[in-house]
């Protein structure tokens, strides 16, 4: 029943059926959940909290791991194994984390714009929910850079920036040209020349290691992101 009541998550809306099992099953686990076995009782209240669907996969599996364990036909040799999974693939996100610290020092953004936040190890674990297998780690370091090139951007519109500099600093990027950040104020000029370096950097990559030109898809899904923040100089 947990587990149709955690499936019913991923039903598509106007799906009766699903909407149906949603119904039964977690009116039937709020009535039984107080007679049942301890350790499924802590399952169930845990997906009732939030469901598995929703939840971050290496979160969610470090957490039943410990469940696991506490049950009485646990697998010994399947726990050591999950173990050995999470410690393994732990100390990979964290090899990337220092990665990714090197580069945001490298950039001096956090040391040169005091005024906007610093929000590396949180944008890293944004992305460890999206793409959390240890392969994608080169997703996982791309998306780390563009989310927090956007905070520190977000915050020089909304906090920091006068209308003028901002008119001057939308032209710059929109028109993507080194030599139009010249008539930028300098902590501009480090924010443009971070996102100019990191954007062709990640473009030389995937280059070199897929033999694709991404240049100019990686310029619109800049200029995506940042169209909002365009419209309001």
């Amino acid at each position: 029943m947990l587990s149709l009541y955690e499936a019913s998550y991923y039903s598509f809306e106007g799906k009766s059926v699903m909407e149906g099992a949603w119904q039964f099953t977690f009116e039937n686990l709020v009535c039984v959940k107080g007679d049942m076995d301890p350790i499924l009782a802590v399952q169930v209240r845990h997906a009732m909290e939030l469901p598995l669907p929703w939840r971050m996969p290496r979160l969610e599996a470090r957490w039943y791991t410990d469940v696991y364990e506490r049950r009485a036909d646990s697998n010994p040799i399947v726990l050591q194994l999950a173990k050995l999974d999470l410690n393994v693939v732990q100390a990979l996100h964290q090899e990337e984390l220092k990665d990714m610290s090197r580069w945001w020092k490298n950039t001096g953004l956090g040391e040169k714009l005091s005024f906007a936040r610093n929000r590396l190890v949180e944008s890293f674990l944004w992305t460890v929910g999206i793409s959390f297998k240890p392969e994608f780690g080169s997703c996982r370091k791309t998306l780390t850079k563009a989310i927090a090139l956007i905070t520190v951007i977000d915050d020089i519109y909304d906090v920091y920036g006068t209308l003028d500099e901002l008119q001057l600093f939308t032209d710059a990027v929109e028109r993507w040209d080194i030599k139009a950040m010249k008539q930028l104020p300098d902590y501009m000029k480090i924010w443009f020349l971070a996102l100019y370096n990191t954007v062709n950097e990640m473009a030389y990559d995937i280059l070199k290691e897929q033999g694709h030109d991404v240049v100019s898809n990686l310029k619109k899904a800049v200029m995506y992101s940042l169209s909002d923040k365009f419209n309001l100089v």
